[in-house]
């Protein structure tokens, strides 16, 4: 999306039977952070921004790798961030504390503690003899490098609420990890698990997948439209308020002209994915990034796992 104006003819009037023209800025995708400021969504603002200052990876399309978008990898430590996006922020969202809820009863399951043992088993199950502190220090990027115990998806639906979660992150995992002590025998490995901690991991990208690109939403100065027909709405009402203006308000020129600009920057916009790798492509810059919330931390009563080598 360019920078280019829209040209829009004002009607002719007597003192000026010929028209004039009034040329607007177009909306554009870096107006999006400056547009989530004005409607309350600081975590949103900020990630965007952190993506346009970003440089692209050195793949074909400047994108992520496949193998970090499927966790197979972790990201270069200049492709995270993991300041911006807080637990207590997180949790601040009802749906956030629906899963931290989940997991915090399933952090041991079956599945967990198997995950658990493989984690632990990687790591440690090389060592005959010692005693080990296993913590990650608030950092959700070496808990995941180390291996979560359990997971859940927070998902968003079409019709959901518009909000700064859903504008920061749209869908994107709840982990829980374990710390405690691990000690190490000829023929096992024991764990204690001392308390279990929940972080956010997402991958922040425009990489479509399909033959069609993701829609982000229609937006203008003001945000986002609350749907498509509230865009289509407003679009339509742009028109026939730039006609009501010339024929019964006794303006000159200059305020038919600024009041023209003024409807013209109320126009909603489709954004697509499409839209920021093409701004990539253009521009040789915007980096896809992966998002990591520090750890919220709960202490549990310790737990003891026995796992044979």
């Amino acid at each position: 999306m360019s920078d280019v104006v829209l040209k829009s003819t004002l009607t002719p009037s007597s003192q000026n039977p010929q028209g004039t023209t009034a040329q607007v800025r177009l909306f554009k995708i870096t107006d999006i952070p400056a547009a989530m400021d004005k409607m309350g969504w600081p975590i949103s603002a900020k990630l965007m921004r952190h993506w346009f200052q970003g440089m692209p990876w050195g793949t074909p399309s400047g994108g992520m790798t496949a193998e970090v978008k499927s966790h197979a990898q972790m990201p270069p430590a200049q492709y995270m961030e993991e300041t911006i996006v807080t637990y207590e922020w997180l949790i601040g969202f009802s749906r956030v504390v629906r899963a931290r809820n989940d997991l915090r009863t399933a952090w041991n399951n079956p599945q967990a503690t198997r995950l658990i043992r493989r984690n632990i088993l990687r790591k440690f199950g090389q060592y005959s003899s010692g005693c080990f502190p296993l913590t990650f220090n608030g950092q959700g990027s070496k808990a995941e490098a180390f291996g979560y115990a359990n997971s859940r998806s927070v998902t968003f639906d079409t019709f959901d609420e518009l909000n700064d979660l859903r504008g920061a992150l749209a869908n994107f995992n709840l982990r829980v990890t374990v710390e405690g002590t691990v000690n190490a025998f000829p023929d096992k490995v024991t764990f204690i698990a001392e308390r279990i901690g929940f972080y956010a991991e997402d991958a922040y990208d425009f990489n479509d997948e399909g033959l069609l690109s993701q829609p982000l939403g229609y937006w203008n100065f003001d945000g986002i439209a609350q749907g498509v027909a509230d865009s289509l709405s407003n679009n339509a009402n742009i028109g026939y308020e730039k006609v009501k203006v010339v024929v019964t308000a006794p303006f000159t020129d200059d305020d038919v002209e600024q009041r023209f600009k003024d409807l013209e920057s109320k126009r909603y916009f489709l954004i697509t994915n499409s839209d920021f790798v093409a701004y990539r492509s253009r521009h040789r810059k915007g980096g896809d990034f992966v998002v990591y919330s520090n750890i919220g931390y709960e202490t549990i009563t310790p737990i003891a796992f026995e796992f044979a080598k």
